[in-house]
Parts: structure tokens; C-alpha cells; sequence
């Protein structure tokens, strides 16, 4: 069959090596072996010398991957849904609310974990839009059992390699039932798995027609169209991605959707695979353990007790092993027992300079510096050193969470939010933990209208309404809804988001996650506040409050502290007022965002 053909060439060529330039070859199936064989502090040769002694393995890569990923992390609260439309704040407000509920039932904050690490460990991020029973799924197919086009990726085939059960086979019911029977005759009685390749891409049409049993054409031989393929192989040990042995199609589809979306940490010319942290630090690592090896192995030659004499009394002693202590040798005179110093030359320190030196290479690599790591630095170090370079290092990651928050908002807008259209425009219940901020928005509208309903009734019954029966509806209400704590239900109505053009946008300022710093800076600006709570009516200092706030980092807008403050002075000059005139004052002295009843 042309399509076996076909895998088989696609699976030759990526065992090739390819030369980025004259002299200069990658394999992409050798680096992410390395990968694999480092991320699991194993060596390429063997965890054994030629001495069949164990060889230790002194990991650095793990932990400056953990860096990385600290300094570029996403949160799903970082995810937020706006609108260029100011007329439909309100609908892009309450849809962000709607897919941070869907992020948290389909845990969508593991699946960003997941794709940071892949991102920072391999250089290379493929994820894929998985749909089944309705339900979307983002899935990261492993580097280990995926193959692809080692100069372009995203445009050529891509062969994933699923080990099997044959229960797992027997359950899918779209596949071919007779090649599946066949199948399982093959693996019974046997506790081997079967490799099945799903394969996508570009093919001609020809591979579709025959699979179909129709008539191709010379046409069908230059016309292509996006296809894919389930074919199982042979029996095997799961894992032994060595030997491909696809013999049978169980299931191909013509014109598919295409279901993968790539993006390369730091790419380079001539190869699609980017460059992650742990082929950035191979040298480093190697070297290291070079350095650790030679070391241990001194430790052991070094720690050894030989002693040396010229008397011929001691000829083939050992003192190990016939002495003890108190024991007296004889020997010739002039020629006494004397120990061996077996230290090399320079002593065992060169093998500590040696490690520090290419942890140092390793730190510039990658940018994770020891300020990065939060580690102290050295007695002297001044401080705007120190800052210089935290802020060099995070510079560099801040570069890489731009790159990967644009890669998940595409993500979003391609995938989730065309998946979820259907659901969300159903009339349903919006469950959320709201902010205080937000609660107060919405707890004031819910007493409005309830104060505003009873109020038209009131009117329309022919009674008199009062402020006083007014603020007591609007209180009852208010007291009503914060039963729920800090939790609202909102009915939101079919359709309601029918007309909104939104736009997905994610936070990668970072305000959210160094908690001590913003706590620092939101204690600096109450501390500027409190001494002076004339503030806002000096308009030179207001501006400067509001570009302290803007610039210090604390999560913040200075837009709603400056109208905070501004809402604080009115409520003073009404009080003020009230008091200078002798009225007493009502129970509420402001209806907020409340909407009056119109009284005919």
C-alpha cells in the first residue's frame, strides 16, 4: 500500500542525520534522546565504567530548568477576555469569568505546566486539540514517541506512536473490526502492547481512493489533501521505538482537521526543533560529570592506606589486614615503612574549579544567574550589581513568557473559545469566587434592582414611597446575597454573548506572583497615603501618587485608587454638608450605582 510506503520513508528520513550547514549535522531523534537520558541523570554510555564500577551523575540541568519555569509561569487568573467595544464590557467581563470556570473543570492550570516545562526542558512545544464525547482536551504528545519533518514540523507529517492494549483496540469501534480481529489473534496470550502510528499530513489523494477500493486517476497522484491514518504494527515491547513495523490500516479520514499547534523555544536556522534548556547546557553537563567522575575516582585512590619500605622483612605485608592497634614491625635498619601520598598534583581542589567553572558558562547559557535563584551573593556584592543582573536575567525570560503567552492566546481564540461558542451561548448559571472588588460592584446592582422592583410596586399599589423604605429593601437584599460569601450566582441569559468581539489577552507582568514585593509596595503606598490624606486635592502630589502606584508593580490600577479616594472626599463633603445644614442624616447617604424608581 502507498501509504506503508509512505510511513516507512517518513520514518527512514528522521532517523537521518541532517546538516544544518556544511559540516554541521543534527539529529533531532538523537537530541531528544539526550534529553530524555538527562532529565533522568542517566548516561548516554552506560551507568558503568570499563571497571564495571557505577559512575555517579551529578545533575545541574533539572534544577536551572526549574528557574525558568518559576520566572516565565502563566496562571490561568493571568487569562482574561476584553473588548474593544466599551458597550460590551459587561459580556467580555462575565466570559472571562465563564472560561476561568471551564479552565478550572478541565484543570487547564496543569495544562500550562505542562506546556512551560515542555517548552523550557525540550526547546520545543507541540500541543494538540484532542475532541472526544464532546469534551476538548489539550494534549502534549511526547517528544520520545513523535515524529516529524526535522526542517519544518508543523508543515509536514507528523507520526505519533500510541502502545496499545487489546482492550484499548477492541473499544474503538470506528476502526476497521476485521484488521482488528487479526490483531488481536497476534497478540493473545501475550503481555506485549501494539504500536499503532497515527499518522497526519499532506498525501495525495490516490492513498485515500485506494484504501476506498475506488479507481485512481493521474490526478489523484498530484492532488493533495490533508489525511490521516491509524495503522497498527506488530506486537512489541512498549517503548522500542527502534523498528517500525506498521502492517495494517485500521482507520483513515480525508480532509481532516488539522489538530496540531508548534511553537520552537529558540529557534535555529536550518532545523525546526528549538534549542530548550537542556541542549543549551550539554557541555556544561557533560564536563561536569567528567569533572566528577575524575574526582570520585581520585577520592578512591586517595583514601587508600600504602605504605612503602626497602626492607626485605616487609615484602608482600599488608597492613591492612595483618595489623592492628599496638602491632610493632621489624624492619632493616635505615629503611623504615613510610605512607604513599597519592594526591594528585594541585590537590582535589582543581576538580572543584573546574565544576564552578562550567556551572558559571552554564548560568550565562541560560540566564539563570545566582539572583535569579534567590541565592545570597557574596559579603560585598553591591546591591545594584545584584539588581542589574536579575533584572538582565529576567529580561531574558520575560522575552520567552511573551512568546509562549502569545502561543496560548492563539491557542484560546483557535480552539477553546470556538469549541465553548455553543455552550456558553445557552442560558445557564455563572458559579464564581468573585473579588471584593467585584463584589461590591455586583452586590450593589443585585439590592438596585431588588430596591428598584419593590419600589415600582409600591408606586403602581397607589402608597407612598420613602427613602427610608427604599434603603431598608436595598439592605435586605444586600444582606440576602452575601449569605453566598464571596461566591454569585448569575443567570446569564441565551445568546447573551452573541455579539461580542472579544479578544483574548494574557497578563505577563508578573504582578501576581512575587507576593512579598507587591505586599512591600501596597504597604509603601498606604504608608504615602496615611501621612497625608489631603492627597487628592493637591493635584501635583495625585499625580504622583497615581505614577508610584503605576510603576511599583502591585497589581493595581492607580485609576481605581484615584477614584476610591475621590469617592472617599465627596462622601465627606456630603456628611459635611449635611451637618453644616443641621439635617439629619439618612441611613444610607448615597444610592451608589442604584438606578431611582421614576415617580409620575
Amino acid at each position: 500500500m502507498n501509504i506503508l510506503k509512505e510511513a516507512e520513508q517518513i520514518i527512514s528520513n528522521y532517523d537521518k542525520t541532517i546538516d544544518l550547514v556544511s559540516g554541521l549535522p543534527f539529529s533531532q531523534k538523537k537530541q531528544i534522546r539526550t534529553i530524555e537520558f538527562y532529565n533522568n541523570s542517566k548516561y548516554l554510555n552506560g551507568q558503568t565504567d570499563e571497571l564495571d564500577r557505577d559512575k555517579p551523575f551529578f545533575q545541574i540541568l533539572n534544577a536551572i530548568c526549574d528557574v525558568e519555569n518559576a520566572a516565565k509561569d502563566l496562571d490561568t487568573k493571568d487569562i482574561n477576555i476584553t473588548s474593544d467595544d466599551s458597550n460590551h464590557y459587561l459580556e467580555s467581563w462575565l466570559l472571562s469569568k465563564d472560561i476561568q470556570v471551564w479552565m478550572k473543570e478541565s484543570n487547564f492550570a496543569k495544562t500550562l505546566n505542562d506546556i512551560r516545562d515542555m517548552h523550557t526542558r525540550y526547546g520545543s512545544l507541540l500541543v494538540k486539540k484532542v475532541v472526544k464525547d464532546g469534551k476538548l482536551t489539550l494534549e502534549l504528545p511526547e517528544w520520545k514517541n513523535t515524529i516529524t519533518d526535522q526542517v519544518d514540523i508543523i508543515q509536514g507529517a507528523i507520526v505519533e506512536t500510541h502502545w496499545m492494549t487489546a482492550m484499548g483496540i477492541a473499544k474503538m469501534t470506528e476502526w476497521d473490526k476485521k484488521e482488528i480481529r487479526k490483531i488481536l489473534k497476534k497478540v493473545k496470550g501475550s503481555n506485549k502492547r501494539i504500536p499503532v502510528y497515527e499518522i497526519r499530513g499532506e498525501f495525495p489523494k490516490s492513498f485515500i481512493k485506494e484504501l476506498e477500493k475506488e479507481k485512481t486517476t493521474d490526478e489523484d497522484e498530484i492532488t493533495f489533501s490533508y489525511q490521516l491514518y491509524y495503522i497498527a504494527g506488530l506486537p512489541a515491547e512498549s517503548g522500542n521505538e527502534d523498528q517500525f513495523t506498521a502492517f495494517v490500516p485500521l482507520y483513515w479520514e480525508d480532509d481532516t482537521e488539522r489538530v496540531y499547534k508548534y511553537l520552537a523555544r529558540k529557534p535555529k536556522a536550518g532545523r525546526s526543533f528549538g534549542v530548550g534548556v537542556m541542549e543549551e547546557g550539554e557541555e556544561a553537563q557533560v564536563w561536569t560529570n567528567d569533572a566528577i567522575l575524575k574526582q570520585h575516582r581520585a577520592m578512591e585512590y586517595t583514601t587508600k592506606v600504602i605504605g612503602q619500605s626497602a626492607s626485605k622483612k616487609l615484602k608482600g605485608r599488608n597492613l591492612v589486614t595483618e595489623t592492628d592497634d599496638g602491632s610493632i614491625l621489624e624492619h632493616e635498619d635505615g629503611k623504615p615503612i613510610t605512607s604513599l601520598n597519592l594526591l594528585p598534583a594541585g590537590g582535589l581542589t582543581q576538580y572543584n574549579n573546574l565544576i564552578v567553572q562550567w556551572y558559571n558558562q552554564l548560568e550565562k547559557t541560560t540566564s539563570a544567574y545566582s539572583a535569579q535563584r534567590g541565592e545570597t551573593p557574596p559579603s560585598g556584592t553591591p546591591f545594584r550589581l545584584q539588581a542589574t543582573v536579575l533584572n538582565q536575567s529576567s529580561s531574558v525570560f520575560k522575552t520567552l513568557q511573551q512568546e509562549l503567552g502569545i502561543f496560548i492566546t492563539k491557542i484560546i481564540e483557535d480552539w477553546i473559545m470556538p469549541h465553548l461558542a455553543s455552550r456558553l451561548n445557552r442560558e445557564h448559571i455563572l458559579a464564581y469566587e468573585f473579588s471584593p472588588e467585584e463584589l461590591k460592584e455586583i452586590d450593589n446592582k443585585f439590592s438596585a434592582k431588588h430596591a428598584n422592583k419593590m419600589a415600582v410596586e409600591m408606586i403602581l399599589s397607589g402608597k407612598i414611597l420613602t427613602q427610608e423604605d427604599y434603603d431598608d429593601w436595598f439592605n435586605v437584599a444586600d444582606e440576602f446575597i452575601k449569605t453566598t460569601k464571596g461566591q454569585r450566582f448569575i443567570n446569564i441569559p441565551k445568546n447573551f454573548y452573541k455579539n461580542l468581539k472579544a479578544k483574548v489577552t494574557v497578563n505577563i507582568t508578573g504582578e501576581q506572583r512575587n507576593k512579598a514585593a507587591t505586599l512591600e509596595s501596597l504597604n509603601n503606598i498606604l504608608m504615602v497615603y496615611a501621612s497625608n490624606p489631603n492627597l487628592p486635592q493637591d493635584p501635583v502630589a495625585s499625580q504622583l501618587l497615581a505614577k508610584i502606584i503605576e510603576l511599583s508593580g502591585a497589581g493595581i490600577s492607580p485609576v481605581s485608587i484615584t477614584a476610591a479616594i475621590n469617592e472617599k472626599s465627596k462622601m465627606m463633603q456630603q456628611q459635611l454638608g449635611m451637618q453644616q445644614q443641621n439635617i439629619p442624616q439618612p441611613k444610607r447617604t448615597s444610592l451608589g450605582n442604584r438606578v431611582e424608581p421614576a415617580i409620575a
